[in-house]
């Protein structure tokens, strides 16, 4: 574990399921300094200006409010402290068809937000984005995800973000 000797890592995820899986992984590979909580990505169980890094991988894009989520990254993230992504975003913005469709929520395409805005969210909630990339090795498996990708430019993308000290 890297986070030093004093140092702790906390997992929040919403459903219970998620929580048992990764408090039987914890116990099984003895990693002490690590808890799990109920809870949202909207709502981090966290004092603010207390968290070194967030990482998040493929969850904030089924959220509704990701402007709640960067918010709240930069609420509890210390100065230079560090956010680390990787998510779902499209080039173009998703019609309604899509964004109301369950089914392409759940494939992690409904609620994927317009790259750009998605950006400009992070910045208007006070960190300062460093590195996006696309992920190229990524690819959807569904054909309602596959045609979404190719009409709407859907993609994976890492990005990284510091709180300015």
């Amino acid at each position: 574990m890297k986070v030093g000797a004093g140092g702790s890592v906390i997992g929040v995820d919403m459903t219970d399921e998620q929580l048992a899986k990764a408090e039987g992984l914890r116990d099984e590979f003895w990693f002490d300094q690590v808890s799990y909580h109920k809870g949202y990505i909207e709502e981090l169980p966290a004092k603010g200006n207390c968290v070194d890094a967030i990482i998040s991988n493929g969850v904030i894009n089924l959220v509704p409010n990701k402007t709640a989520v960067f918010i709240e990254a930069a609420r509890v993230l210390k100065p230079g402290g560090r956010l680390a992504i990787a998510d779902i975003v499209t080039t173009t913005p998703l019609p309604e068809g899509i964004t109301c469709n369950a089914d392409l929520w759940a494939a992690c395409i409904g609620g994927a937000m317009q790259q750009d805005d998605y950006r400009a969210a992070i910045a208007a909630a006070g960190l300062r984005v460093t590195d996006v990339r696309d992920n190229d090795a990524y690819h959807f498996i569904s054909d309602g995800a596959s045609s979404a990708t190719e009409e709407f430019g859907v993609k994976s993308i890492s990005l990284k973000a510091v709180k300015p000290a």
